[in-house]
Order: C-alpha cells, then structure tokens, then sequence
C-alpha cells in the first residue's frame, strides 16, 4: 500500500480503470488497519499483513484465481 511515486490506492484505481474485473490481493506492514480499511473501499478482497508466509500467500491465490488456470 505505500510505494514511492504512486501509492496502492492510486495504483488500485489505475488499475481498475484499466480493468474493472482486475482481481487485487493488498498487502502491507504498516498500520494495517488504516490500509485494510482503504483498501476495501476500494473494491479490495483480499489483504495480506506483512510479513506473511508463502502458505498465506498461495491459500489467497487459491480463493482469487479462477479454477482451471
């Protein structure tokens, strides 16, 4: 949620102008309560506190990505 130069909302609504299907998994370190909550209202599913293990990460993309891929 915070890089430099765009942060992830603005990133999230770059990309949902793109695509507004565009499937999008947030993640954080920081004050992931205040980013969760800016991150739903965006449209957001799905937030990953960091740090997170790979098992976190793969269970997330199982429930986002469709069957079959």
């Amino acid at each position: 949620m915070m890089m430099p130069l765009m942060d992830g909302p603005a990133t999230i609504r770059a990309l949902q102008q793109m695509n507004p299907n565009v499937c999008v998994i947030a993640a954080s370190g920081l004050a992931a309560h205040d980013h969760v909550a800016q991150a739903t209202s965006l449209g957001v599913k799905h937030f990953l506190p960091k740090p997170y293990s790979a098992q976190t990460l793969l269970k997330v993309l199982r429930e986002v990505l469709p069957l079959g891929l």
